[in-house]
């Protein structure tokens, strides 16, 4: 068995959407003189490596702590990306792609490399509604990718799509180079917050 980690570690100056609160992170105690240490942290909940529930974007939509953990574990099919035509990602790739109801559909797009760097948020590839859409048709129950978002920066139309239809996202993924399998087993169960429309999330693979 290996577990291969997807996330990125939540950290002061880290990437993070445009607009979005910095996140804070900073000892509020110390060994010495408290005898013990304590970190104090505030983020949004969609900072890092995180699942976006309905509600973020669907009014009256589901939020983390009403959604079963079924949602956020099970077996996933991994898609290689290719943009040398666009930013803006086509249905076909999904052409000739094993895609089952209730996968976790994983995009590979390998912006992970650019991870705190400017081209993390400008060159980013994102769905097309067409893509979006006929991942709906397949009953997918969650998709995750390892880059900003699954609309472009200014837009909401794919997250709409996806989230109307309860298909979780899962956002800044990292590592998936590590993989090298097209199927696998994956894990990205957010923390318990209430009433939240997002979750930090520790992602990881088991292969």
């Amino acid at each position: 068995m290996k577990i291969i980690d997807l996330s990125h570690a939540l950290e002061v100056g880290m990437t993070q959407f445009p607009g979005t609160p910095p996140i804070e992170v900073k000892q509020i105690c110390h060994y010495d003189p408290d005898g013990f240490r304590l970190t104090d942290l505030h983020s949004s909940v969609h900072t890092g490596t995180h699942c976006d529930a309905p509600g973020h974007y669907i009014e009256g939509g589901k939020m983390i702590d009403e959604l079963g953990l079924d949602k956020f574990v099970g077996e996933a099919v991994i898609i290689d990306v290719d943009t040398s035509e666009g930013r803006e990602l086509p249905v076909s790739i999904l052409d000739g792609k094993d895609i089952r109801k209730d996968d976790i559909v994983i995009l590979r797009t390998n912006m992970s490399k650019y991870w705190n760097m400017e081209e993390y948020i400008t060159d980013y590839p994102y769905l097309s509604i067409e893509l979006a859409e006929r991942l709906v048709e397949l009953e997918i129950k969650a998709l995750g990718m390892d880059c900003l978002s699954p609309d472009s920066v200014d837009s909401d139309k794919v997250h709409k799509v996806i989230l109307g239809a309860e298909i979780i996202a899962i956002e800044n993924l990292n590592n998936l180079d590590q993989i090298h399998v097209d199927r696998f087993n994956f894990y990205a169960a957010p923390l318990l917050i209430s009433n939240s429309e997002g979750g930090f999330t520790r992602a990881f693979a088991i292969l």
